[in-house]
């Protein structure tokens, strides 16, 4: 079955559902510290996260049976990446079937709160890989799924930036989820 984009919130009872966040943010300067004219460059800018398989995607994961997609969602976001969120703050982007159905939502932040949830995720990280080295018989799953975590800036730019990053192996929906993103909240076509 090839992945296509259904109603936003479909489910199904013969599959499962997972949840997934794209943080983002409209305006970011990723290259400030730059001795040039880049350290002037705004633009916008996402995190994703570097899976346990070798692919690319959005901190995320499966629904719980009876959960609701928004409960499962603050839940695997706190697993996943340490961070809480507030279901108010988040909006609907794009619903995908395939072997499974998938819901990504959007966190749309200010270039502050933005880096401060990166390097949040990045204390978080360094400490869970301490925590699972040097704890015998930690049962947690906290950050055991993710091997890094990244800021994509979303440039177009030659054949660099954004348009190479595509190329990339992404998990499930995400490359389709890029491109909702990508041309529905960014406005840019590839």
């Amino acid at each position: 079955m090839k992945t296509q984009r259904v109603p936003f919130g479909h489910t199904s009872p013969h599959k499962k559902n997972a949840v997934f966040l794209a943080i983002y943010v409209d305006a970011i300067s990723p290259w400030k510290y730059f001795k040039d004219d880049m350290q002037h460059f705004k633009c916008p800018a996402l995190i994703m996260i570097d899976r346990w398989d070798g692919r690319m995607g959005f901190p995320g994961g499966t629904v719980n049976e009876g959960e609701d997609l928004l409960e499962a969602l603050v839940r695997e976001i706190k697993e996943e990446i340490g961070i809480t969120i507030k279901p108010e703050k988040v909006h609907p982007i794009a619903s995908h079937e395939n072997r499974i159905i998938t819901h990504l939502y959007g966190l749309k932040v200010l270039e502050a709160e933005f880096l401060h949830i990166y390097y949040h995720i990045l204390n978080n990280f360094s400490r869970s890989i301490l925590l699972h080295a040097y704890e015998e018989g930690d049962n947690s799953h906290f950050m055991s799924e993710i091997t890094g975590i990244k800021i994509v800036p979303l440039v177009q730019h030659e054949n660099k930036g954004i348009n190479r990053f595509i190329e990339n192996a992404f998990a499930g929906a995400t490359r389709e989820d890029l491109d909702v993103l990508l041309k529905e909240i960014f406005g840019i076509e590839l």
